[in-house]
């Protein structure tokens, strides 16, 4: 239901109506009357449709005309307005003598007051000409006394006044001069969505010319006339809306608007998968001569063009048709920045974000005790070299490759003395024990065990090589809620939840042993009892534990490159992903500053509805950068209690690939439930602020800044290097792997330590640096 807009007033109207709050809603009803001297011509009631249109037209007020009041014979008329209240005056010429009203006023019925007089007669015994009414005649020409003279009308008019009148002896006339006053047919009436074009009276032989109000079609006569009986020829015309018909629906497509009258429209879409041509033809509209504006659309059906390719990657998918989906995969060696899935959709393009195929990252392999590296990229077959110093040799393998896998070949060499015949002590896990009973010779086994409450995840045994290095991986106590169960000989354990069995430990023989008996996988009861029985290894007939091969298995190594400089110069962009809880995220990281004298980079890293902003040094020598975040910006509903409270870090390494225009910044974020990051740098920024080393933020979005309070370069390098060194006694954060390089110390040394993996990682710590240790312990 609507409301109807205001009628209007007519000139020379009055209008009574009853509206709320100035509304004319649907049901107002408005009434009109004229001024005095009007007629109302048209309705004088008007009601609110619930369409929001008037029920009838707009009346209007005509002013009454009385018409000429006529003139007798030898008269003089004095006076030419002939409309309501006008007045004339009668005299007569030379001596003759004005018989009757000497003045007539134009009254509200439309005639005129009194009689038309009339003058006395030029000679005795006479009357005076009576004169002839206006569309009359008369019988008669005599005006003795006792002469008659009779009048009537012409047809259409009707007499007023006498129709006989007799000369009296005293001059004057019987009765009263007639008068011959045209039929009236009274108010033509209106058509509903019509009004009256033109009217030049409701009298004999007047005309009313009708219309139709715009969008409506006249059928009938469109013109009626007054005729002699006082009735209007013909009847009224109709006006009804003008229908453009049913435009149709085109194949594939949707039409909305069934209404298909004067300027509505018809809105047409295309099913999906189809996409209309022309485009300017979503609309139609039926115009005022029937037919609709538009041509009718056509549905096409959508095909996307191919989507894009990317380096070091594959399109998995062939249909490009709407609907269907495509995916991307990496060459080996190589894996996708985040699980990226484009799909096509109704406009002919890819939904979703194209990914970058980033190298595999295997981290920092380290450098041993008392030895040397050669290498500073760590990604997909890169290579790195070994040496020792004098005189200390090298043991294990000189050279390791970055494995497609994302694991260095071989295992990490070892700088020993020259006169060495036994291994280094391997080290006790932590809330664990070893058996050492037949020392570290070659060849000796030890055998590890765990305290009550932690349960044994690596090697149970170690055997001492012929190269000095100990067989298996250093095991480690987990604290478990489960009993500890017996720990077999010469199998390696696997921990980890199950969501169809729950905790469950997974065992392998160590080479050179094979599964006698016992169960593959135990798994831990809802009463901390294991299920299963203790696994047995048996040694194989004829084996014997030899060295590690250190033989990479992969292709040929990457050239090496070097790294510019100015790799981080300001604005360009870094798209990749990290690793949250588990699951790949979508980052993007923007360069905003960067002093090429210090080293200095400022950044901005995009995740969602959240802005990081970071800053560190790039470490030229060995292509490295640590971000450290000083300020977060996110929307006022985030919460940021959490971040707020830890030490969120970026620290990584740069690398070329093998293309050598192609770079990777590549490492681990620390915080809790954080790991890998890879980046991959992209273009320069070119919005309009590039230029800007700060760019603005937009303050239409509530912001909440997160500063440090301690001044950003004091942190850097006071503050924060007295943080590093109050941290080294704190407990460290736990990654799934690490390679554990020993000292001659007979204790596991950590150069530059990262990560402790005696720790859950709830308890994450930024990383932590000590000059006077000397291995590295880094994520595999």
């Amino acid at each position: 239901v609507q409301n109807c807009s205001d009628p209007g007033i007519p000139a020379n109207s009055i209008r009574e109506s009853k509206i709320e709050h100035g509304n004319f809603t649907y049901g107002t009803v408005v009434f009109y009357d004229c001024n005095s001297g009007y007629f109302l011509f048209g309705s004088s009631v008007l009601t609110c449709q619930p369409n929001g249109i008037w029920d009838k037209p707009l009346p209007e007020c005509i002013m009454i005309d009385c018409g000429h009041p006529g003139s007798p014979p030898n008269a003089i008329l004095s006076g030419d307005k002939f409309t309501f209240g006008s007045t004339v005056r009668y005299s007569c010429s030379g001596q003759r003598i004005l018989i009757g009203h000497s003045t007539r006023t134009c009254q509200l019925n439309g005639h005129w007051s009194g009689s038309l007089p009339h003058c006395s007669g030029d000679v005795a015994n006479s009357c005076g000409d009576p004169g002839i009414p206006a569309h009359g005649s008369r019988e008669g020409t005599d005006f003795k006394i006792r002469s008659i003279v009779k009048f009537k009308c012409e047809v259409g008019y009707i007499i007023h006044g006498s129709a006989e009148r007799t000369c009296l002896a005293n001059g004057t006339w019987t009765g009263k001069q007639p008068e011959c006053k045209a039929v009236q047919c009274g108010n033509p009436g209106t058509t509903a969505n019509g009004r009256v074009f033109r009217i030049d009276g409701t009298t004999f032989s007047s005309s009313v010319i009708y219309s139709c109000l715009e969008g409506y079609l006249l059928s009938g006569s469109s013109v009626r006339q007054c005729t002699a009986n006082g009735t209007w020829s013909g009847s009224l015309p109709n006006c009804t809306i003008i229908n453009c018909g049913d435009p149709g629906v085109p194949a594939n497509g949707l039409r909305y608007g069934d209404d298909f009258t004067v300027g509505q429209n018809v809105t047409y879409f295309c099913q999906p998968g189809y996409t209309m041509v022309p485009e300017t033809s979503k609309y139609r509209t039926c115009t005022s001569n029937g037919t609709w504006r538009g041509l009718m659309p056509s549905c096409k059906a959508v095909t996307c063009s191919a989507p894009p390719q990317i380096s070091n990657g594959r399109l998995e998918g062939t249909n490009f048709d709407w609907g269907f989906s495509i995916s991307y995969s990496c060459s080996p060696g190589y894996e996708l920045s985040f699980p990226a899935v484009l799909t096509c959709v109704g406009n002919g393009s890819w939904s979703g974000e194209v990914p970058q195929c980033l190298p595999k990252f295997c981290g920092d392999p380290g450098t041993p005790a008392r030895g040397k590296r050669e290498g500073r990229s760590f990604i997909y077959q890169s290579e790195v070299t070994f040496s020792c110093n004098l005189p200390f040799i090298l043991v294990g393998p000189s050279t390791r490759i970055c494995q497609a896998d994302g694991t260095w070949s071989g295992s990490q060499p070892r700088c020993i003395e020259p006169t060495r015949t036994t291994c280094e002590n391997p080290g006790v896990p932590r809330h664990g024990s070893q058996n050492n009973t037949f020392g570290y010779q070659v060849g000796s086994v030890v055998q590890f065990h765990c305290k009550k409450g932690h349960l044994l995840q690596g090697s149970t045994t170690r055997v001492c090589l012929p190269d000095l290095t100990w067989s298996g991986t250093q095991p480690e106590c987990i604290p478990h809620s489960c009993k500890q169960p017996e720990t077999p000989t010469h199998a390696n354990v696997i921990g980890m939840d199950l969501s169809s069995l729950g905790y469950t430990l997974i065992y392998t023989c160590q080479p050179g042993f094979f599964l006698a008996g016992g169960s593959e996988h135990r798994v831990c009861r809802s009463d901390g009892t294991w299920n299963g029985k203790m696994p047995v290894c048996h040694a194989i007939a004829g084996s014997k534990i030899t060295e590690k091969n250190h033989k990479p298995v992969l292709g040929t190594p990457s050239p090496k490159l070097s790294v510019p400089d100015d790799v981080f110069a300001p604005n360009y962009i870094w798209k990749g992903s990290y690793n949250y809880k588990g699951k790949k995220q979508p980052m993007t990281l923007m360069v905003t500053r960067f002093n090429t004298s210090t080293g200095r980079v400022n950044a901005t890293l995009t995740n969602g509805n959240m802005e990081l902003l970071l800053s560190g040094v790039f470490k030229k020598l060995e292509a490295r950068l640590m971000l450290v975040m000083y300020q977060v910006k996110a929307p006022a509903q985030t919460s940021l209690t959490k971040i707020k409270e830890e030490r969120w870090i970026m620290d990584g390494f740069v690398s070329v690939e093998p293309d050598g225009a192609t770079y990777v910044f590549q490492g681990y974020i620390q915080g809790k439930d954080y790991g890998q990051f890879g980046l991959q740098r992209l273009g320069l920024n070119m919005s309009e602020d590039s230029n800007s080393s700060n760019p603005p933020h937009g303050t239409n979005s509530s912001s909440v800044a997160i500063a440090i309070l301690v001044p950003f370069f004091a942190l850097i390098f006071a503050g924060f290097g007295f943080y590093l060194y109050k941290q080294r006694t704190a407990p460290k954060t736990q990654y799934t792997g690490c390679s554990v390089h020993e000292n001659n110390n007979g204790q596991a040394a950590f150069e530059n330590p990262m990560y402790d993996t005696n720790v859950k990682s709830v308890e994450g710590k930024a990383v932590r640096f000590d000059p006077n240790l000397n291995t590295v312990c880094t994520m595999v």
